[in-house]
């Protein structure tokens, strides 16, 4: 029977005790996450693989200041997304809040909406890829978060340091607007198979 899973929180005052072991299993058990969000900001192995270990070395330098029940995974992907967008703020996909918020300021949720109801992640990854590579850094950013990486509203909130009211807006126009791009995507696809499936047909 294998032993049980360390919590985060006694890993956490080990390793302010001085056990360094047991920040390298926090380590261990985050780096694969942090390296995942940090890649899917900055679409750089070398630059994730950077911030990544930015990000570990951060969190160690703040773990006094860590508010101890807190849940930590948050708390260090924060640290993962600020050092990740620090890192394309000068590059060509800047963005801003407010324009984000101001796209659709029509569409917002309804109170009891399930954000999750119509969004399909049966997509292949190649077209999901492509349809995310059209967003602005922070929608991409807390799309992934939600629907790949499970994180609660809250916890979105606290890793991006917005209102979860906030994240939940705008979410529900990240999905409209990649409902709207996975249409057209099908569509498109569609009428090229058409074209090339008539060439072919007049060919025989």
């Amino acid at each position: 029977m294998a032993p049980a899973e360390t919590d985060d929180s006694e890993l956490i005052a080990r390793t302010l005790a001085g056990d360094a072991g047991s920040y390298a299993v926090l380590v261990k058990k985050y780096q694969k996450l942090v390296y995942n969000v940090a890649m899917q900001i900055v679409r750089q192995k070398e630059v994730a693989a950077d911030i990544t270990q930015d990000s570990f070395i951060k969190a160690y330098k703040a773990l006094s200041s860590f508010r101890s029940g807190s849940p930590f995974r948050p708390w260090l992907l924060r640290i993962t997304s600020n050092g990740a967008l620090n890192a394309i703020r000068d590059a060509k996909n800047t963005f801003s809040l407010d324009q984000v918020l101001d796209e659709s300021p029509w569409d917002e949720p309804a109170s009891n909406e399930i954000l999750e109801d119509d969004i399909d992640l049966k997509l292949t990854e190649e077209k999901l890829e492509s349809v995310l590579q059209t967003l602005q850094p922070l929608q991409r950013h807390i799309f992934l978060l939600r629907f790949k990486h499970d994180l609660s509203y809250e916890e979105i909130g606290h890793v991006v340091e917005l209102p979860h009211t906030t994240i939940k807006s705008l979410l529900f126009r990240v999905r409209t607007k990649v409902r709207i791009l996975m249409t057209d995507w099908i569509v498109d696809g569609e009428v090229s198979s058409s074209r090339t499936q008539g060439k072919g047909e007049r060919h025989e």
